[in-house]
């Protein structure tokens, strides 16, 4: 059986947390399931506090007991939870030499991200070291409504849950031109599903144009969105529409790693 590994200084912790997260660690390292007294040995604790221990993480599906046994196992929610992180370092893995080569070829700056609930999650940002456009990193969240990136999501999303959202988004107003209307959004979305990109033109940041793409998987499902941002400073209007189609190479190179049919519209 593996061992389990340390999570960190034990002074800094919450107590309670951190024995649910042993707990957690337990369970995935046992070839068995475990009852509430095997796991009150294991870990040196009394039965009563592990019980309410494991029944939170059941009240949130991180285990959850075998009717027949009484013992308990991984739940959905830890599984969910990991197949979402497995799915995330294959787009990392995939993307990443993509990014970078577009970003040296045409000195842009580029992002891969997918929506987390009502924001954009980056995976990766690979960016000029002097350029001014704003920095961020590998779990930086962003605002669905003022990036390309999150246009793009938005459009990916069928029209029930859509609505759904938008009628609870926050909209920020970050710059002068940020679209901060949910009926200006609405058309927008309408215009990124039409033309299969998306354009922020200095709604997150002035000075900045940024135009998305969808990636899409094996199922031709939205999972992720690309972006190529630069400041406008210098830049020719024939970069910024060259921009289009270096953002939309870029996502087909990458879906088509990920084994995407050519061609897929967004929903309607």
């Amino acid at each position: 059986m593996a061992t389990d590994a340390p999570l960190g200084p034990r002074r800094a912790l919450n107590q309670s947390l951190d024995r649910g997260l042993l707990i957690l660690r337990r369970m995935a390292n046992s070839e068995s399931e475990l009852g509430i007294r095997e796991l009150g040995r294991l870990m040196e604790l009394d039965k009563t506090v592990v019980s309410r221990l494991v029944s939170t993480l059941a009240e949130h599906g991180f285990v959850e007991q075998n009717p027949v046994t009484k013992r308990y196992r991984i739940g959905p929610s830890a599984l969910d939870i990991g197949g979402r992180s497995a799915k995330h370092a294959r787009l990392y893995d995939v993307a990443y030499s993509h990014l970078q080569n577009v970003s040296q070829r045409h000195e842009v700056n580029v992002f891969l991200g997918v929506r987390s609930q009502s924001e954009v999650l980056y995976l990766c940002a690979v960016q000029r070291p002097n350029d001014s456009v704003f920095r961020v990193s590998a779990g930086f969240r962003g605002h669905l409504h003022t990036t390309a990136l999150g246009k793009v999501l938005l459009a990916a999303m069928d029209g029930a849950a859509l609505l759904k959202l938008l009628s609870e988004l926050a909209l920020p107003r970050l710059t002068p031109d940020t679209i901060a209307s949910r009926d200006r959004l609405s058309a927008e979305v309408e215009l990124v599903r039409r033309r299969g990109y998306a354009v922020s033109d200095e709604e997150n940041l002035v000075g900045v144009i940024a135009i998305g793409a969808p990636v899409r998987d094996g199922t031709g499902r939205v999972v992720a969105a690309v972006s190529a941002a630069r400041h406008k400073d210098g830049m020719s209007e024939s970069f910024a529409d060259a921009m289009v189609g270096i953002t939309e190479r870029l996502a087909g190179a990458i879906s088509a790693k990920l084994g995407a049919p050519p061609g897929v519209p967004f929903p309607p």
